[in-house]
């Protein structure tokens, strides 16, 4: 029998994950983009569930990678803040409980929304 899909094993070689047990589907990717002046991204993604499903942000300049705990532009590197809801997702260029002279992020990223499916 062949067997496709992904498998991961932790540490200890112990089978951490196996896509044979679950599958996933994109519903949403594209580019997050805080180089300027935006604050806010609210996307609408039909299928997005917080129950089942997640929203990822993954830098795609090499600039925009925080090098040390103690960079100065930590906080223009940071990731942004996010909030899921049934069929939407916000992105914040802060958190929007910060104190107004907080730095907010400058970043450029792809985001994912992914649906689980077990």
């Amino acid at each position: 029998m062949a067997l496709f899909g992904l498998r991961v094993f932790n540490e200890s070689g112990q089978l951490a994950m196996d896509t044979n047990s679950f599958t996933y589907q994109v519903l949403w990717q594209g580019v997050i983009d805080f180089s300027g002046p935006t604050l806010s991204i609210t996307l609408s993604i039909p299928g997005f569930n917080p129950t089942n499903c997640v929203f990822m942000i993954i830098p795609t300049r090499a600039q925009d990678v925080q090098l040390a705990e103690n960079d100065g532009l930590g906080n223009s590197k940071s990731y942004p803040y996010v909030t899921t809801a049934v069929g939407q997702v916000v992105v914040r260029a802060k958190n929007p409980s910060a104190d107004a002279t907080v730095t907010q992020t400058a970043i450029v990223a792809r985001g994912y929304a992914v649906r689980f499916k077990v």
